[in-house]
């Protein structure tokens, strides 16, 4: 079987989603062909992949910008709907599967498609209301349709909770073929022994203890939520405590509103928010931290989530369904839009000894489920299933 990768969005989550995924592909599917097109945001050096039939093929288009991000957008929109299928044409693969949340406008006859669907915001019209930016909020609803017509057209698709397979399935309620495959964690033993780089932590003024966040600023991710229920922790006897925000801003108008909120209940000196780090320099973090918090509004497989367990984190986290499927009794769960709860969840984690105790035995419990040699081999049978 000869498959074609579309990996042209591979950025945060999706970057690390193709990272662990291609290897494994490689490892245990000899007998296929793999060809991965992809941009200067994937480099497949760093995959280490010596499976002879593993062919990548560069695509000459802008890296990421945060600056530019409607002109690369609209760049990788283009090659997406209009060249990508001649592509297919020349080389025609059996299978197609796209990591970009949507297909080709059109492919060759007799090609089979399938969809990686890591985005659930454009399935959420609420959170559509809340942008500020009409562009974003343009961008989120021709995604929706985009995704829409690829699930009509397309031969499968694969999720990652189950929560996003209902999700979907009430927006085209006639695409039943989606099948949720769960994110793995490399992480283990060796990095929750592994010594911690004080130094890095130092570099940023932080010192123990603190509870930390990991991921993008999105709106979504509740952030502003979180800082109002940090000062009411602080209010409650928590001073010692600072909050630890690891992650780029993704909406500039969003990032100015958390800065705003931090002066406006001066926090300037209990709250750190450290840029967007490589993923080995997380470590450190996880390792020196009292607790994990993750107030996010909408999700599907956070990477973060599984990290925070695989270095036995104590975690405290909304109270949604995709969560709930990850993390099951390894967290405690607050509503995301109640501030009193989410800060008497903090409180525990930090005051609670024993429960952090029990929470980080059955955080690593918990995170030896996700495997990716378990998630690529789910994937490939899709794969397989499709193309029979």
């Amino acid at each position: 079987m000869r498959i074609a990768i579309e990996a042209t969005a591979a950025l945060s989550g999706g970057k690390v989603y193709l990272t662990n995924l291609l290897p494994q592909l490689a490892k245990i599917s000899p007998q296929h062909e793999f060809i991965v097109f992809h941009t200067a945001d994937l480099d497949p050096s760093s995959l280490k992949i010596t499976h002879p039939n593993f062919v990548f093929c560069s695509v000459k288009l802008p890296a990421s910008n945060e600056r530019n991000w409607l002109l690369i957008s609209l760049f990788k929109l283009c090659w997406r709907l209009f060249i990508f299928p001649i592509h297919l044409l020349r080389l025609r693969p059996d299978v197609v599967f796209s990591n970009t949340g949507f297909g080709t406008l059109w492919r060759p006859f007799g090609i089979k498609f399938v969809l990686a669907l890591h985005n659930s915001v454009p399935f959420q019209p609420q959170l559509q209301k809340e942008e500020n930016s009409f562009l974003r909020r343009l961008r989120l609803m021709g995604l929706q349709r985009l995704i829409g017509l690829t699930l009509r057209e397309g031969d499968g698709g694969i999720v990652f909770s189950e929560d996003l397979q209902k999700l979907v399935r009430i927006f085209h309620r006639k695409f039943l073929n989606l099948t949720v495959i769960r994110h793995g964690i490399d992480w283990g033993v060796e990095e929750r022994n592994a010594p911690i780089e004080n130094s890095l932590l130092d570099n940023f003024g932080i010192a123990k203890p603190y509870l930390l966040y990991v991921s993008q600023l999105h709106r979504y991710k509740n952030v502003s939520r979180l800082l109002e229920a940090f000062e009411l922790m602080k209010c409650n006897g928590g001073a010692e405590v600072s909050l630890v925000l690891i992650g780029k801003p993704a909406d500039r108008a969003y990032e100015e509103e958390i800065t705003n909120c931090i002066q406006r209940l001066k926090l300037q000196n209990s709250v750190h928010i450290v840029p967007g780090l490589k993923r080995d320099q997380l470590k450190s973090f996880y390792r020196s931290a009292t607790g994990f918090i993750y107030p996010s509004l909408i999700e599907n497989c956070p990477f973060s989530v599984l990290e925070a367990m695989a270095f036995g984190l104590p975690i405290a986290a909304s109270q949604i369904n995709a969560l709930h499927e990850m993390a099951g009794d390894a967290a405690i769960y607050f509503d995301p839009l109640n501030v009193n709860e989410m800060a008497d969840a903090m409180e525990r984690l930090v005051w609670d000894e024993a429960l952090r105790g029990e929470l980080s035995r059955k955080a690593i419990e918990q995170a030896a489920k996700f495997t990716w040699g378990k998630t690529a081999r789910q994937t490939l049978q899709v794969f397989e299933q499709i193309n029979s």
